[in-house]
């Protein structure tokens, strides 16, 4: 009996240990049960990759330990709801920073492309949508002709209304004169007789190589050289640098050769240059496609081509970026008309700087082959 007895007791405290363990492995089961994916964590932008989406290792780091943190208790600890509650707040405000980045970056590319199909054209020009816009760029700074002059504030030379009186109780020579010159073009002033007033066109050329030059004051209006008033300049800045001046008469020393010609108006200039004077004469000479003798020749000998080229290459020596010519083809034949033009066309076009050429002609032909021309 008390085997049996002793039995059935043993049972008894077995079934009850049983149940005590069984009790107090519910909580860890229940903790274990929860999915790791509904803890939530709080990030910053710099765990955004690059396409945008949000880089989960915090996560995974994250879950993982929490999963393995586990309780006494199934109840949360205040602790921990306060860490959830953060955590919620925090996503909430990266995803609203999200948004609004993502809205910025839109509105911003939207209204660059507003601003340069607005700006990129001037107005009344059709703008070609297959232009990138260093294309648009390069044809805004280049230019399309000889009118097409931009980004330019002032021009190289011009007359603004300027009047030259004439003589005492007699009409003006010169009456509002005004146009506007630009470097790296060729000009002509074609100058005519006016029969109603009875003014000449060698009056007219004088008057206008009188007040072009600095040498003549005008009754009204101005001279101008980009800002620069000349009425106002020294004449050995005017003359000696900033003007080249080729006039009919006197354009050279006949009993110098051509590289003393050069020699003579650049120390005249009372400049400083970076080579040799004697080297740069001869290289402006070549400049100017001067084909004889530089040295041992009086420029007086040579044909009258000739002479006019080494006259030019004299007016560039001081490096005047203005080059002003009365009538530089007078007396030549058709060849050597070509060779006189093709020279100032080159000066005109090409070259660093380049120049802004003025020639006073009363030939028509000569005043059409220039780039612009102009009736006094």
């Amino acid at each position: 009996m008390s085997d049996k007895n002793n039995d059935q007791e043993l049972e008894k405290t077995t079934d009850a240990t049983a149940d005590e363990v069984t009790s107090e492995a519910e909580p860890n089961d229940a903790i274990e049960s929860v999915p790791a994916g509904s803890v939530q964590f709080s990030v910053t932008f710099d765990d955004v990759d690059d396409e945008g989406t949000v880089d989960d290792g915090i996560y995974s780091a994250l879950a993982s330990a929490e999963t393995g943190a586990t309780d006494e208790t199934d109840e949360t600890s205040e602790a921990e709801a306060d860490a959830i509650a953060s955590a919620n707040a925090s996503a909430e405000v990266t995803e609203r920073n999200a948004a609004r980045v993502n809205e910025t970056l839109r509105l911003a590319k939207t209204d660059h492309k507003d601003a340069l199909a607005e700006h990129a054209e001037p107005q009344g020009k059709a703008t070609d949508p297959t232009m990138t816009l260093a294309s648009r760029i390069d044809r805004v700074l280049v230019g399309g002709g000889s009118d097409d002059i931009l980004l330019k504030t002032y021009p190289t030379f011009a007359l603004n209304k300027v009047t030259v009186a004439g003589p005492k109780g007699k009409v003006n020579i010169l009456d509002d004169a005004n146009f506007s010159c630009y470097s790296g073009h060729a000009y002509a002033l074609l100058i005519s007789d006016d029969p109603d007033s009875g003014i000449t066109a060698d009056a007219k050329r004088r008057a206008l190589m009188g007040v072009m030059s600095g040498l003549t004051t005008p009754a009204s209006g101005t001279v101008m050289n980009k800002s620069a008033n000349t009425v106002e300049l020294e004449p050995v800045e005017l003359r000696g640098h900033r003007l080249g001046i080729v006039p009919q008469l006197h354009a050279v020393q006949p009993n110098l050769d051509a590289e003393q010609n050069v020699l003579y108006a650049m120390n005249a200039s009372n400049r400083n240059f970076l080579k040799p004077k004697p080297v740069i004469a001869r290289e402006l000479l070549a400049k100017v496609g001067f084909s004889e003798a530089t040295s041992g020749v009086a420029v007086g000998t040579l044909p009258l081509v000739q002479q006019r080229l080494v006259a030019i290459a004299r007016a560039i020596s001081t490096e005047a970026e203005v080059l002003i010519l009365d009538e530089p083809t007078r007396g030549l034949n058709a060849d050597d008309e070509v060779t006189v033009f093709a020279a100032l066309a080159k000066l005109a076009h090409t070259g660093d700087p380049k120049h802004c050429v003025i020639v006073l002609t009363a030939s028509r032909e000569i005043a059409e082959a220039a780039d612009t021309l102009f009736k006094i």
